[in-house]
């Protein structure tokens, strides 16, 4: 009888976010991000985003990514989460741009 280690079972729920996630870039340049938005009229709205940022620890942070990072990391970034929220925009948006933007070279 196999040993099975029940503690490493997961729900297909899981199961699926890990598959979506194998698909998904985990990160792209700031320069391919920048230009995605651009291509699908968005930076207007991420500008405005930043406009409505009072806290200004958060605005130095929003900023710091927007202008001076190397790359934007999709799962981890608290700057990303915060702009696809002002935008709308569902976790498959952001994968979906992810996976253009991977396709962009400057």
């Amino acid at each position: 009888m196999p040993n099975i280690d029940w503690g490493q079972l997961k729900t297909a729920e899981q199961i699926a976010d890990d598959e979506r996630r194998a698909r998904v870039p985990a990160e792209i340049s700031r320069a391919q991000g920048r230009a995605i938005l651009g291509l699908r009229d968005l930076t207007a709205g991420v500008e405005a985003y930043f406009a409505s940022i009072t806290d200004k620890e958060e605005a130095m942070w929003a900023d710091l990514a927007w202008n001076h990072t190397s790359t934007w990391r999709r799962f981890d970034s608290p700057f990303l989460q915060g702009a696809a929220r002002a935008l709308s925009l569902s976790e498959e948006d952001l994968d979906e741009m992810f996976i253009a933007a991977a396709q962009i070279v400057i």
